[in-house]
């Protein structure tokens, strides 16, 4: 085959990157039209892979939420869909035989596995707590047990987010320390001091930049099953 003279090897370059896009790009997987992200379970998903900080459109003073006890009852369309998600891997990482069932000898050697000693005593008292066998159903109704009087994510989210004065998701541990031990139920030194030893900190990006609670995350780690209730 001879070669069209009139035509240069930079135009053959060219003319084969747009040929190679162009297949690139038709060969690119599309979603199936029929998946819809309305759904709640699409927006947990779409969540997962695409996290964003998103704050409450709340104007005015913070509103205290519905106060619950350990005996209230809680449906499973009262809780967050989120924090199922979050359980159900909890669930597979104490399941190591993978049997459907969570053990004794399964937390024995999820407690050897993070380096620490079974209790034996502690094991029993954990086991007994739940109905058996406990599937993931039964621990699902255990964690709401034990976290009922917690308060929703979204809930604890909008309380925070009032000392966040410009939406970055972060807010100065030395204020909110202040306020603990000055301000509403008074904390002592100690106790705020054991409150915030938890709290995930953003990390920082000068030397000079003062210590930030990413209060996000703490509101995930502190928030309960429940969704946060519509009026």
């Amino acid at each position: 085959m001879s070669m069209d003279p009139s035509v240069s090897m930079e135009d053959l370059e060219r003319r084969r990157r747009r040929t190679s896009s162009a297949r690139k790009a038709s060969q690119t997987p599309q979603p199936p039209a029929h998946l819809s992200t309305d759904s709640e379970a699409m927006a947990v998903i779409n969540e997962i892979f695409n996290p964003r900080l998103k704050l409450p459109e709340t104007t005015g003073h913070y509103k205290l939420p519905e106060q619950l006890s350990a005996d209230d009852q809680v449906t499973a369309k009262d809780l967050d869909i989120a924090k199922l998600a979050e359980l159900k891997e909890v669930f597979t990482l104490f399941d190591t035989d993978c049997d459907g069932l969570i053990s004794k000898d399964d937390l024995r050697f999820t407690y050897m596995a993070l380096g620490n000693e079974p209790n034996e005593q502690l094991l029993e008292q954990m086991m007994q707590e739940a109905h058996e066998p406990l599937d993931y159903e039964a621990f699902v109704l255990l964690m709401c047990r034990r976290t009922q009087e917690l308060d929703p994510e979204e809930v604890l989210l909008e309380a925070w987010s009032k000392w966040d004065d410009h939406g970055t998701g972060k807010i100065d541990e030395r204020k909110i320390y202040e306020e603990l031990i000055n301000y509403g139920d008074k904390l002592t030194v100690s106790e705020a001091k054991e409150a915030l030893s938890h709290a995930p900190m953003v990390k920082p990006t000068t030397l000079e930049e003062a210590p930030m609670i990413d209060y996000p995350a703490f509101c995930r780690m502190l928030g309960g099953m429940r969704k946060r209730k519509t009026p």
